[in-house]
């Protein structure tokens, strides 16, 4: 009889332990991350349109996300660059691509020949969950 508690008590421990370990897989919080940010050249001029190709990679269905675009600051600390865009994503990879239009590059723009960065934030519920920066040259 003692025998038969013991291998009782053995099996749901086992059960549990297996329920603890896979719970967090089968139902956890969705995840995600990106992966990389190129665009389609590392040196534009001025009022080019350039291709953003952002990858991302997710764990599990994430909705109410937003892919935040932020990046060509000029002399007087705004940014030529600053979009939201919702998302909603399923399992696995994803590629998000978003045109822009760079501005003119001259000085009464505030904008000089040179290196710019470009950062991109994945954010759900107002909270960034996964960021990457990427660089790249304007010219005249």
């Amino acid at each position: 009889m003692r025998r038969d508690i013991l291998i009782l008590i053995i099996a749901v421990i086992i059960i549990a332990a297996c329920g603890i370990v896979l719970y967090p897989f089968l139902y956890g919080p969705a995840s995600a991350s990106i992966t990389s940010v190129t665009t389609d050249k590392d040196l534009y001029h001025s009022k080019e349109i350039m291709k953003i190709a952002v990858s991302i990679r997710s764990q599990g269905d994430m909705g109410n996300a937003s892919l935040r675009l932020l990046g060509i600051q000029d002399r007087y600390g705004d940014f030529q660059l600053h979009q939201e865009v919702p998302v909603n994503l399923s399992p696995g990879p994803h590629t998000l691509v978003y045109d822009h239009q760079l501005p003119t590059c001259s000085s009464c723009s505030g904008l000089a020949a040179g290196t710019y960065q470009i950062e991109v934030l994945l954010i759900q519920k107002g909270i960034v969950i996964s960021n990457m920066t990427h660089s790249l040259q304007i010219e005249q």
